[in-house]
């Protein structure tokens, strides 16, 4: 009941205070910044691979690279394709302190989550203190905040720490990325978790997650998922 009556509240709020469109400017109407009409001009990856979740040929399930060589996580979910405009909303994100794109990030992502897996637990791609006291806060915290009220999962920002300051890795040639990031993350001995989701801003070559995973799985846990906001065309090479 108390839910019900949070929703009608929550819909004649938007009607009397209507969002604007964080892309076209126009009232939305709805919960989010983002007009149905430019949620609709969003790519969305159609036939992803069940592992890495890059974009395949119809009926295929997997990857060659996957195939070859299986990812320490066991399932990507991403919400959209890594295209314009999206890559506007992440960048203005990131580097613009635009905090309201993490909202609209995080319910489309938790849209795409409607039937996926619950883990026990979402654990955003962890920052070195270096480059949050840079940057000021994390986006992957921020994109994790909308889904775990949605889908009522817990956030832990505290148990998985990134230990070495690396580069970022779109600045480093893809075939250098996995070096970057060895051993960049320490997962607190007294984690206990049985399924863990990862939550990250954009998926390109996958070496991140693929490395936080791996000490996630090093220190016990039994199965990675990774939930992205985006995902791009390239793979885990």
């Amino acid at each position: 009941m108390v839910r019900v009556i949070k929703n009608i509240f929550s819909e004649l709020f938007n009607i009397i205070f209507p969002h604007a469109c964080i892309l076209c400017s126009q009232k939305t109407h709805r919960e989010i910044d983002l007009c149905q009409a430019c949620e609709g001009d969003l790519g969305v990856i159609e036939n992803p691979c069940r592992n890495c979740g890059k974009s395949l040929p119809k009926d295929t399930t997997i990857c060659g690279q996957c195939l070859k060589q299986s990812p320490y996580f066991d399932k990507t979910i991403a919400a959209l394709s890594y295209e314009i405009p999206t890559t506007k909303l992440i960048t203005v994100l990131k580097f613009h302190h635009r905090l309201i794109n993490a909202k609209i990030l995080g319910t489309l992502l938790s849209k795409k989550l409607s039937s996926a897996e619950k883990p026990d637990v979402i654990i955003p791609v962890p920052l070195h203190k270096k480059r949050l006291r840079k940057r000021g806060f994390n986006q992957s915290i921020e994109i994790a905040k909308p889904i775990s009220k949605k889908l009522g999962i817990p956030i832990d920002c505290f148990s998985c720490q990134r230990i070495r300051h690396t580069e970022p890795q779109a600045l480093i040639k893809a075939k250098h990325r996995r070096k970057n990031v060895r051993n960049a993350f320490q997962v607190n001995p007294n984690f206990k978790a049985h399924h863990v989701a990862i939550i990250d801003d954009v998926l390109t070559t996958g070496n991140t997650v693929n490395e936080l995973a791996r000490a996630l799985k090093k220190a016990g846990v039994e199965k990675v998922s990774v939930w992205s906001a985006a995902r791009t065309d390239s793979n885990l090479a």
